[in-house]
């Protein structure tokens, strides 16, 4: 544990080990938001939804969001992810993965399967992209105030045709689509900047899955996230008291030489599944979804749709090396990736 206070927080962890401690113990619990004001705008959905809630109020909230996601079927979210981004990408021109697809197709795809009619998908999609620059405090009054009319569109979709949806309802669909925008576009893109700078022979080893499940581990959406203890406790083998911030750094964590060797290097076989089920790989360690009591519900979701994407995006080519990124110091967001072309790759997908 790092003693240099870092942003946002007073402790740093970076091992392995003492993160997902940390993440196991119930006595540290995540940063609230301020109790949800009346109304549906971005305050109201901030103190609305399950991640920033605790106890027996996050519990509700997530069985919700749990309900609605084992509702899906993961087949069904790839196959039409993978069909939609076909589409785009059909006639080999140069395209930007993110703009036309990473940051479009997952949130369209999701939407329609959670009740937005399908005629009003690309509407609610530019309402939930404008709520996730919102969602995350402080936002600029500029972002909030176009985040809360976005809270609106997105609750007149779900409401057209029917009954408006409850407060609980709006709350659990707006944090799944937002989580769907920001790290299912950020795991979409750091997979392609990574497998299109391998030759194509040796990215068309693997399956989708390997190639998401150690992209998770060298290169995650999600970088940090953190904690409050609720009471003095123990941390790295280090004392924190009561109201102690710690910062999760889950990319150091995740590149620990301790649990995954040559750590630095992609290598699509530690999650190879056929190695997996022979108990040869390095198992399923990586921390890009969490872990302990609390870790994200939207895992399965989320990697068939990103499995989709990146399946209809294997073997066209980086059409610039140099990729830009968002400016967040918890994500890792292409805010660019422009591929062109297409090359045959024959092997598992």
């Amino acid at each position: 544990m790092t003693a240099d206070p870092p942003a946002g927080g007073d402790r740093r962890l970076t091992r392995h080990a003492d993160v997902r401690a940390v993440l196991a113990d119930p006595r540290f619990l995540v940063p609230a938001a301020p109790a949800a004001p009346p109304g549906t705008g971005m305050a109201w959905l901030r103190g609305a939804v399950s991640r920033f809630s605790n106890g027996d109020e996050h519990a509700r909230r997530r069985a919700r969001v749990v309900e609605s996601l084992d509702a899906l079927d993961p087949v069904r979210l790839r196959r039409e992810a993978c069909e939609r981004t076909s589409a785009e990408l059909a006639g080999g021109a140069r395209v930007d993965v993110m703009a036309r697809i990473a940051r479009r197709v997952p949130i369209g795809v999701l939407a329609t399967r959670l009740g937005v009619p399908e005629d009003r998908r690309e509407e609610v999609v530019a309402a939930v992209t404008t709520m996730a620059a919102a969602y995350h405090l402080p936002s600029a009054p500029g972002e909030a105030s176009a985040g809360d009319a976005a809270v609106g569109v997105l609750a007149a979709a779900l409401g057209e045709g029917g009954e408006e949806p409850g407060p609980g309802l709006l709350a659990a669909v707006a944090g799944m689509l937002v989580q769907a925008c920001d790290a299912t576009a950020g795991l979409v893109g750091n997979t392609l900047a990574a497998v299109t700078r391998l030759p194509a022979d040796v990215a068309a080893r693997w399956p989708v899955e390997a190639l998401l499940a150690e992209t998770l581990r060298w290169d995650p959406p999600v970088r940090l996230t953190r904690r409050v203890a609720a009471e003095d406790a123990t941390a790295g083998g280090v004392a924190v008291p009561a109201g102690t911030v710690l910062v999760l750094d889950l990319a150091a964590a995740n590149r620990d030489p301790e649990v995954f060797p040559d750590p630095h290097r992609f290598d699509p076989a530690r999650f190879d599944p056929a190695r997996l089920r022979q108990g040869r790989g390095e198992g399923g360690g990586h921390l890009g979804f969490g872990s302990g009591i609390r870790p994200c519900p939207g895992e399965r979701a989320a990697l068939a749709l990103a499995a989709g994407v990146v399946a209809a995006a294997l073997g066209h080519r980086l059409a610039d090396p140099e990729i830009p990124y968002e400016p967040s110091p918890n994500l890792r967001v292409p805010a660019g990736l422009h591929l062109e072309g297409a090359e045959t790759m024959e092997g598992p997908r």
